[in-house]
Parts: structure tokens; C-alpha cells; sequence
């Protein structure tokens, strides 16, 4: 079809440009004859008349003393140059081949040398400028006459009767023209109609777009202030959706898109629009609200009626969406703070795993607060601005330092500590999870060199991945970078990964692993029992340690269960070819009912908090058990 109307549109284009150059071709040959016809012919009599008129009206005023003889030689002076150029002159050839115009021109010339000597002696007021004038009335006549044959005379109405014929083909080459044109106007207008349509609409979905979505919103507001109404924004985003793209392909994720964008269509009233801005996120514009009842209200009717199962290519599927409201004038006064309110407000729902919230100016400032600290974030890892603590683990048999943990911390100088989780977590939003953790990565490296160079027999360091960093980068290459950097001997470094972070790429992760595990580094799971792991994805994943999560070490002495399911997890380990680490022991009879069941190793305030690596010097150095197990 496309193809049609563009042969269609180069077919009207050349007739347009056929039609022209017809119609230009007989403008032109039109225009030379009327130039060489009419032009030179009475064009040329009809200023020789006049100028014989005008020069028989200025002896006149001179003889009543209205005007200075020398006004009328000057009138004679250009009848006699007029003369002349229409005797000799080259541009007067056809003038001149006009019958009876040489001889004219010959006795017109010959009069006027004789009275150029009479002309010459006229004075102001002088009588005998009447005579002069009587003498050039024969003349006029002749002239007058010449004129009126060159428009009577048959090579006249010749050239007429052809500047006509020529005329009337041009009107059928123009009318010709005017029809391509129109029809090249129409199709114009079609396609910038159809270019305007695309440009302010969504093609998957045919909503409009967030172009369209923002002009509408910027003459909502002005007609609001106007009329002093109200003016609800609703942001949406659909919670899961990359997974659905990646697992059942972009063709169903498509549909659940044109399936959600309908029903929204239907779940709104007249004068209110939905819009798809962009990838997952749908946007709706509502006027005239009462309220932010209302517009609660609202936003949870349409919460219900997306959130309904629907079965794409078989598959059935529950999209769920997260809502955020803004205002106007309560929450902004301005578009595009509207819109980021309510961008804002959709977010804490999607963190809240609410459906929908209201914007309330503290998570803006929450917003704020997350921008300035990834902003900050960027420029201490830049510059070393940030600390590493390291946490010994201690081995339950001969109670020495094994190895220590790398734990990250970060003092801003506004904010104060903010918690790992959450520097780990701002890393991840703000696209520097990658910078962060090869940051980590070469400290705890670089540190294990120096305790080598002060003499001391320095343990393994452990170091924590983000999930990001293990999901989209590749951690491999930056492991590899990280030891040829510091030079620190490959088994010397263990690289900690939690049990969901393994469940994020099933398929990659027995290749991952495997891949750092050739390198030479340490693997252990970390935080085991709060993921959602099954144990014929464990057996694939090639670590030497397993770390049971605190939870279930903190319950060791109020819940007898917690004891028999830690035997059973040590046991499974132990199994898998794995040795055990417990975190977060903090009491005596927990790291001896742990020793019990066959726990290797043993992390806690119990034996040693998290320490600068100057204090963990001091302990390596004392190279004597842990003085704190003698409970």
C-alpha cells in the first residue's frame, strides 16, 4: 500500500512538473511576441505620439509665458533623440520594418531639422512658439495614423489572433497544472495529516503519545487556573513486566501492552485521556476533580480494573500496576512538576507494593535526598572518599582468623551513615553499581597485599556482589582486572553472592561461577535460607562455602526447630561439598550448638565486631586464638 502511494505521489509529481514546463514554454513564447509585436510596434508609435503631443504643449505655455523656453527646447531635444533611436537604433528593427514607418521617420527628421534653428532662437513668452506648433500637427497626424493602422493592420490581428491561440493553450496546460497541484495538495495534507497522527500517537497501542499527553496537560492547567479546577495526573507502570518480556518474548509482551492500553481506554469518562509514555508506563489525564478522594478512588477503580488475569499465547498472566497521583494546584503549579510528582508518588507505590499513592511532599524530598546522594556516591568512589570495614570469621576449630568481610560504609557529610543496603541500592538506580563494586573488590584486595608486606600471614577478604553487578556486567572481566591490579594471588579473594542474586539468571549463573572459579577465587552463598533457591539449582553452582543467614541463628535458643532445620541445612552443605559459615552470632550457647552440628566457621559480635583494617592488623598479628570463646 505504501508503495502504491508513493508511485501514485511520483506520478502526480511529474505532470506537475510536465504541466509546468508546458506552461512556462507558452508564457514564453507569448511574451516574446507580444514584446516584439506589440511592444515595439505600438508601443514605439504610440511614445512617439505622445512625445510630438507634449513637445506642441510646451510652445504653447511658453507662447501664454507659463513655461521657460529652455523647458521647450529639452521637450524638443528628446523628440529628436526619440527620432534617432527609432531610425538607427537596433531594438527599433522591427518598428522599423512596419510598412510606412521609414518614410515617417525620414520626414519627421527632416522637420525637425528645419526647425531646430527656430527653436533655438524662442525666448520666454515668444508668440512664434504658436507657429512651431502648428508646423508639427501634420506630423502628429501621420504618427496618429501609423498607430492606429499597427493595431488595425492585418499582421496585427495576426499576432493577436496568435497570442490568443497561444493563450488558450496555456489555459489547458495551466488548468492542467492546477488539477496536479490540487491533487498533490490533497495527498500532502493526507500524509502530513498521517505524519502529525504518528508523531502525537503511540503505534503499539494507538494512544496518544507523551507529546500529545503534554500538550494536553499544559491546556488543562491553563483552562484549571482559568476556571480555578482541579487537574488530576495518574502515572502508571506495570510491576514485572521485563520479566514477562524476557521469559514469554516481546510479541506477548506487546499484547499484555495493547490489552492493558484497553483497558484503560474503557476505565475512562469523557474529556479525561489516556496516553502510553513510554515503555511500560501508561499516563492519565483527568479535569475537573474534586478532590484528592476522588482521585484516589479513581485510581484504585482503575488498579482493579487492569489487575485482572488475562491469558496471553496461552499463558495466563496478571499485570499489575502502581499508581501515583499529583494535583493540580495542591501538589504543582507547573507541567512538568506535575508530571514528576506524580512520577514520584508512582515509585513509593511501586516500592511500597501499594497499588496506588497519593505524591505528599516528603517523598519528594525523599527524591531529593536519593539524587544529591547518587550524585555524592559518583564522586566518593572517585575519590576514595568512602571506608572499608572487614569482619573477621573465625574457624570453629581452631578458633584463628580465616577469613575477613569487607563491609562497605559511607559517613556523608549531610546525611550521616547511610546504611550498605542503601548505598548498594542508590549504586544500582544511578548506573554506578559497576564502579562500586570494583571499588570494593580492589580495597579489600589492595589490603590484603598490605597486611602481606607488613609481615603479617594475612587471611582470605570477602567481598559482597550486588546483584546488578552480577546480573547485567560482566563480573568476570572485572574480577580478572582486579588481579592483575592489585596482584593479589587469586585464592586469596572470595566472592560472596546472595541465594536471589543466583535465581536472577538461572541459566548463566552455573557458567558464571564457573568461570570465576577457574580463575582461582573462593565462591560462597551468602544469606542462605532467605532466597527462594531449589536445591537441583544449588547442586549446579560450584561454591566452597555456605553462609546460613543470622535469622535462624538468632533463634537458635528460643526455637528448638531452628536447631533441626540448621542440622539439616549443615548436613545438605556438607553434601554438596560445601563448608558452613554462620552469621551473626552474638551469644555463646549459639557457637556452641553450632560447633556441635558441624559448623567450620563462625561470624559474630560474639568474637569480633566489624573493624578498620589497622585493628584487624592488630589481630593478626597477636596470632593467638580468639580470647572470646570461653564462655
Amino acid at each position: 500500500m505504501k508503495r502504491f502511494k508513493l508511485l501514485v505521489l511520483a506520478g502526480v509529481v511529474l505532470l506537475f512538473a510536465f504541466s509546468s514546463v508546458i506552461s512556462s514554454q507558452r508564457h514564453s513564447q507569448m511574451s516574446n511576441l507580444l514584446s516584439h509585436s506589440m511592444k515595439t510596434v505600438s508601443w514605439s508609435a504610440a511614445e512617439l505620439e505622445m512625445e510630438l503631443i507634449k513637445l506642441q504643449h510646451a510652445f504653447r505655455r511658453v507662447a501664454l509665458s507659463d513655461l521657460p523656453a529652455d523647458e521647450a527646447r529639452l521637450r524638443f531635444e528628446i523628440l529628436w533623440s526619440r527620432v534617432q533611436v527609432l531610425a538607427v537604433g537596433e531594438e527599433a528593427r522591427d518598428f522599423r520594418s512596419h510598412p510606412g514607418v521609414e518614410p515617417l521617420l525620414q520626414d519627421l527628421g527632416a522637420s525637425l531639422v528645419h526647425l531646430d534653428s527656430q527653436v533655438m532662437a524662442l525666448t520666454d513668452g515668444d508668440l512664434r512658439a504658436l507657429e512651431l506648433m502648428k508646423q508639427l500637427q501634420p506630423m502628429e497626424a501621420l504618427v496618429r495614423q501609423l498607430n492606429v493602422q499597427s493595431f488595425s493592420g492585418d499582421r496585427a490581428l495576426f499576432n493577436l489572433k496568435r497570442v490568443f491561440d497561444l493563450q488558450y493553450e496555456a489555459n489547458i496546460y495551466l488548468f492542467g497544472l492546477l488539477i496536479s497541484g490540487a491533487v498533490l495538495v490533497i495527498l500532502v495534507i493526507r500524509e502530513s495529516r498521517n505524519n502529525r497522527r504518528q508523531a502525537l500517537h503511540d503505534s503499539l497501542t494507538n494512544l496518544p503519545n507523551r507529546n500529545l499527553f503534554q500538550k494536553r496537560l499544559e491546556l488543562a492547567i491553563s483552562k484549571g487556573r482559568r476556571k480555578q479546577q482541579r487537574v488530576a495526573v495518574y502515572m502508571m507502570d506495570m510491576n514485572g513486566f521485563k520479566e514477562i518480556n524476557d521469559q514469554l518474548g516481546h510479541a506477548a509482551g506487546d499484547q499484555l501492552l495493547r490489552e492493558v492500553a484497553a483497558r484503560l481506554k474503557n476505565s475512562i469518562g469523557e474529556g479525561e485521556l489516556v496516553a502510553r509514555l513510554g515503555g511500560d508506563e501508561f499516563g492519565i489525564l483527568q479535569q475537573n476533580v474534586a478532590g484528592s478522594d476522588q482521585a484516589l478512588v479513581f485510581a484504585r477503580q482503575l488498579a482493579a480494573e487492569v489487575n485482572t488475569p488475562v491469558t496471553i499465547l496461552g499463558q495466563r498472566i496478571s499485570p499489575r500496576l502502581s499508581i501515583g497521583v499529583s494535583l493540580f494546584p495542591e501538589d504543582a503549579r507547573q507541567p512538568d512538576k506535575l508530571l514528576n510528582n506524580a512520577d514520584t508518588a508512582m515509585y513509593a507505590a511501586k516500592n511500597e507494593e501499594m497499588c496506588c499513592r497519593l505524591f505528599e511532599q516528603e517523598m519528594e524530598n525523599r527524591a531529593l535526598r536519593k539524587r544529591i546522594l547518587a550524585d555524592d556516591l559518583a564522586r566518593a568512589i572517585a575519590q576514595d572518599q568512602l571506608q572499608q570495614l572487614y569482619q573477621p570469621i573465625v574457624s570453629m576449630k581452631s578458633r584463628r582468623v580465616i577469613l575477613v568481610e569487607a563491609l562497605l560504609r559511607w559517613r556523608h557529610p549531610v546525611y550521616g551513615d547511610i546504611s550498605p543496603l542503601e548505598v548498594v541500592a542508590i549504586a544500582e538506580q544511578s548506573g554506578l553499581a559497576e564502579s562500586l563494586n570494583c571499588w570494593v573488590m580492589t580495597q579489600a584486595c589492595r589490603q590484603n597485599m598490605a597486611w602481606r608486606a607488613e609481615g603479617l600471614n594475612p587471611p582470605q577478604v570477602s567481598v559482597n556482589i550486588s546483584p546488578m553487578m552480577y546480573s547485567r556486567y560482566d563480573l568476570v572481566a572485572m574480577v580478572e582486572r582486579v588481579l592483575v591490579e592489585t596482584e593479589v594471588p587469586a585464592d586469596q579473594l572470595v566472592i560472596e553472592v546472595t541465594e536471589d542474586t543466583t535465581m536472577q539468571d538461572i541459566e548463566s549463573s552455573p557458567q558464571i561461577l564457573s568461570r570465576l572459579r577457574s580463575l582461582g577465587v573462593g565462591l560462597a552463598l551468602d544469606d542462605f535460607g532467605t532466597g527462594h533457591s531449589s536445591l537441583s539449582h544449588l547442586k549446579q553452582l560450584p561454591f566452597q562455602k555456605l553462609k546460613i543467614d543470622k535469622t535462624f541463628v538468632r533463634e537458635l535458643e528460643s526455637s528448638p526447630r531452628d536447631v533441626e532445620l540448621i542440622k539439616a541445612i549443615i548436613h545438605m552443605a556438607h553434601g554438596l561439598g560445601m563448608q558452613v559459615v554462620a552469621e551473626g552470632i552474638e551469644e555463646y550457647s549459639s557457637y556452641r550448638q553450632l560447633s556441635l552440628q558441624g559448623c567450620e566457621y563462625a561470624q559474630g559480635y560474639l568474637l569480633y565486631r566489624p573493624l578498620p583494617s589497622h585493628e584487624i592488623g592488630k589481630v593478626l598479628s597477636r596470632s593467638a586464638p580468639s580470647e572470646r570463646l570461653h564462655g
